[in-house]
């Protein structure tokens, strides 16, 4: 398995536990928010900037990608092909035509996300394990056509060994 192998496995489990049963919307719905948010409407495993990629393509809002951002080979583990750490990113962007609830809505797509990660501590793939930290980022609102955008980046580190 190459490294460009390994990110796309790990890239697969991430995807598997944002979008499948237990995922960003599933958490977003036990929030039990009033009134309730929208779910999220496209999670993408994107390497690209989504800027570029709402050119080409339907993107629907709110928007989830998915993308690993580095691989680092510490090798701690000697002797291995691979050992150090993945960092993956799941990037959060909320629009709206008023500026004023998207901080708050973002604070809660973000509380969602984290809490999917919380529940996928473990095991990820053969290969990986995540410990259940991470770096959350938020950026500055900007407008965005005819509407505001805001956006959050959530980085999480997978502990790999091959």
């Amino acid at each position: 398995m190459s490294t460009v192998d390994t990110c796309n496995v790990l890239l697969a489990q991430a995807m598997t536990a944002f979008s499948g049963p237990g995922g960003i919307n599933d958490q977003l719905a036990a929030m039990a928010l009033n009134p309730p948010l929208s779910p999220v409407g496209s999670i993408l495993n994107l390497s690209a900037p989504l800027d570029a990629y709402e050119k080409t393509a339907s993107v629907k809002y709110p928007v989830a990608t998915l993308y690993c951002e580095r691989l680092r080979n510490t090798q701690l583990e000697k002797f291995r092909v691979f050992s150090g750490n993945a960092l993956l990113v799941v990037e959060i962007r909320v629009s709206g035509a008023s500026a004023a609830n998207l901080e708050s809505d973002l604070n809660s797509y973000v509380e969602a996300a984290c809490e999917v990660l919380y529940a996928s501590r473990g095991a990820w793939t053969d290969i990986g394990t995540y410990s259940g930290a991470y770096d959350v980022k938020f950026q500055g609102m900007r407008l965005g056509g005819k509407q505001f955008t805001k956006s959050a980046q959530i980085e999480f580190e997978i502990q790999v060994s091959k």
